[in-house]
């Protein structure tokens, strides 16, 4: 894929305006929702997340978790091969 070429994410995203916990933690990476839980506790989660009256538990804006998906994956594919070794590496 060239540099510059938006990364088409409609596929990999649900067609609604939120998402749940379990949603938000499988599409950002995380092992569980209890790890998404404990790096929202902690401060260290980069999208905002919500609690909505008379539902059960955090939620996400689908907008935000595409555009922390677009700038992470931007990032990844323009990094050279020795800055992808390097941050393995780490």
């Amino acid at each position: 894929m060239p540099m510059g070429t938006p990364i088409d994410l409609g596929p990999y995203l649900p067609d609604r305006p939120i998402l749940t916990s379990a949603e938000t933690a499988k599409l950002m990476g995380f092992s569980s929702c209890r790890a998404l839980s404990r790096a929202r506790s902690s401060g260290r989660l980069p999208i905002e997340m919500i609690q909505i009256p008379g539902r059960k538990g955090w939620f996400a804006a689908t907008q935000a978790v595409r555009r922390w998906l677009e700038v992470s994956l931007s990032e990844a594919l323009n990094k050279t091969p020795q800055e992808a070794n390097s941050s393995n590496a780490s």
